[in-house]
């Protein structure tokens, strides 16, 4: 790169306010060029990637995943750039600050943080570069180069003006900022200033979507600013979290501008988005208002309300000493696991196929085949299982080779960090297996919970024969006993034997949509207080008793035809069973359908006062 072109760019933006001059500018781009990382961990590592790493993989075919397995261990080398770059980085636990355009995440960090250097403001986008923003010992802005070095940059504001005015992407060369300040309060904590996304139909701004989601990827916890002037949770917010969700991020909502609504407003707002996200099957950590012209009074009052949760406290939570060491290691082992699966897979394939051949050849000797010398299917045999045989010591070789290459890469990770640490594949196996058969025993549990739920259903819904009745307590009482169990391998076991026993009558009755339909009708009143659908059966018995007590009205009060007489007084029966049903959730729903067939009827016998007149008066006749 000439200086002739940084002349021709520059001299596109000699006007603009913001720049000093270009010696200043070439200058600036000059440092971050020539700013280079040396590191020998790091140069080992990318050294064990290029070289001991892709000779081991080419041997590997049978990994579909190997293109995200490389991509993965090019993750940790950019993690270990910045670990090498700026080592105290590595004890904070990154909380990114996510949001769209004038959500005002700068301005929510400069105040958070009490930084006199600020990020910049304003109502246009400006984040053009993330930046790192953490406790230092001096307060000072640095900018990481694409070559792993660090350089102090001046005191420029290096938003999307600026970068407009050079000509070119400055990020292409410094692709992250770092802002130490001796004011943020959080020992522990770097938080990280996101680029933000336009509003609606623009989207983000050219690649800044990607940047932002790379920027968002180094963090396991989020603080997603959403406007309250919005009033909801828009389309654009409500995609992006939705994948951090789903990533396993943790979301925390903060939202700006509190200043601007009133505070039955905001918490009108709050509970609006809460719902919002939870219909979308979003967790999320909290809640809270903010505002920057009056910080205190609305951390106060997120406090103390019912709707909004502690910020402050979220936070304080989250300031401990970070593992970074140890989670770079976990994503190491994750691509040791997925390499030591697969190749395990394809040893026992080969251990499967020798068994295989065996197997035929003791079927051949019982049928009188026992020429091994001369017959020429024997000596096939005995050709494909010694083929075999190599495959299988091949991937036993293959497994040996990648421990070799995983324990160069664990020494070239614990140099970065000038530590050893003593987290190693087995215990990161141990850690994970544990997680993932927990998680495992909770969902087979949720089957039990449906069979559990779906008996009691049964026992309130259906008549049924005493016999019926007893197997459904007995299958009620079986299922229950399994949610009673406490985690271990052994009772994680019988609940496997339980799903494979259970699984394709759990797929069938999931299918059936009129019994999903009864199910939820059955919980929402299982779910009530009793006295609460006491008081409803009631009700509805004096619709019933109303209906009874017309047809006999009729057949006193009017000249009928022998068919109506008929007609009527079936009417009656009809409704007078109902009125004899006792309280139960079954016999609850069947009157609230009574209820919904009869209800316009019902209304329009009410209003009609001529007859509500005869009917009291028939009533009169009757009591005397």
């Amino acid at each position: 790169m000439s200086v002739n072109f940084f002349n021709n760019q520059f001299s596109r933006a000699e006007n603009h306010h913001n720049i000093e001059s270009l010696e200043e500018r070439y200058d600036l781009i000059a440092r971050i060029l020539n700013a280079k990382m040396e590191n020998e961990g790091l140069e080992e590592y990318q050294s064990v990637l290029d070289n001991e790493f892709l000779e081991f993989a080419s041997g590997v075919d049978s990994l579909k995943e190997k293109e995200i397995a490389l991509l993965m261990l090019q993750e940790i080398q950019k993690e270990l750039q910045l670990v090498a770059s700026y080592p105290s980085l590595f004890q904070k636990t990154i909380v990114a600050v996510g949001g769209g355009f004038s959500a005002g995440k700068s301005t929510f960090l400069n105040n958070l943080l009490g930084l006199k250097l600020k990020l910049p403001e304003d109502m246009n986008p400006t984040t053009a570069i993330p930046t790192y923003c953490l406790k230092g010992q001096r307060e000072v802005l640095m900018g990481f180069s694409q070559n792993g070095g660090m350089v102090e940059l001046p005191n420029l504001a290096f938003d999307h003006q600026f970068l407009k005015s050079l000509g070119f992407n400055l990020k292409e060369i410094m692709p992250f900022m770092l802002l130490s300040a001796p004011s943020a309060p959080f020992e522990f904590l770097c938080f990280i200033d996101t680029l933000g996304f336009n509003p609606a139909n623009q989207g983000y701004m050219g690649g800044d979507k990607e940047a932002s989601k790379e920027s968002l990827k180094h963090a396991k916890h989020i603080l997603w600013l959403i406007s309250c002037e919005r009033g909801e949770l828009h389309k654009d917010d409500l995609e992006f979290l939705k994948e951090l969700y789903e990533e396993g991020k943790q979301v925390f909502i903060v939202l700006s501008r509190a200043d601007r609504r009133t505070k039955s407003q905001l918490e009108e707002v709050a509970i609006k988005i809460g719902e919002t996200l939870e219909d979308n099957g979003i967790e999320f950590k909290g809640i809270c208002a903010y505002s920057a012209k009056r910080y205190q009074e609305y951390k106060e009052f997120s406090e103390k309300s019912k709707v909004f949760d502690s910020l402050e406290e979220f936070l304080m939570k989250l300031n401990q000493r970070s593992e970074k060491q140890n989670e770079i290691l976990g994503y190491l082992y994750e691509v040791h696991g997925m390499y030591e699966r697969a190749i395990k897979q394809d040893a026992s394939q080969f251990k499967r196929y020798q068994k295989a051949l065996h197997s035929v050849k003791l079927d051949l000797m019982q049928k009188g085949f026992d020429d091994f010398n001369n017959d020429a299917t024997f000596n096939k045999i005995h050709s494909l299982n010694k083929e075999f045989s190599e495959q299988e010591r091949s991937k036993e070789e293959n497994l040996a080779r990648l421990n070799e290459v995983i324990g160069l890469f664990k020494e070239s990770v614990d140099k970065v960090f000038d530590r050893v640490s003593a987290f190693t594949f087995e215990k990161y196996k141990e850690q994970n297996d544990d997680e993932a058969n927990k998680r495992e025993f909770e969902e087979i549990k949720k089957m039990a919970l449906y069979f559990r739920d779906r008996s009691l259903f049964y026992l309130d819904w259906y008549e049924l024969s005493e016999e019926e009745i007893q197997e459904q307590r007995e299958n009620a009482d079986y299922n229950d006993a399994l949610l009673q169990l406490h985690y271990s391998l052994e009772n994680l076991q019988t609940l496997r034997e339980f799903k494979e026993e259970a699984d394709n009558n759990y797929q069938e009755s999931l299918n059936d949509e009129k019994l999903q339909n009864d199910l939820r009708e059955w919980r929402d009143l299982r779910n009530r207080p009793v006295e609460e659908n006491k008081r409803e059966f009631e009700e509805i018995k004096k619709m019933v008793l109303y209906f009874r007590n017309r047809c006999m009205f009729y057949l006193d009060w009017y000249e009928l035809s022998e068919e109506e007489i008929q007609e009527y007084r079936e009417k009656v029966d009809y409704n007078d069973s109902f009125f004899q049903l006792d309280y139960s959730l079954r016999n609850l729903q069947t009157l609230r359908e009574y209820k919904e067939t009869n209800e316009k009827v019902y209304q329009e016998c009410l209003n009609d006062e001529k007859f509500q007149n005869d009917l009291r008066e028939w009533r009169r006749t009757k009591r005397r």
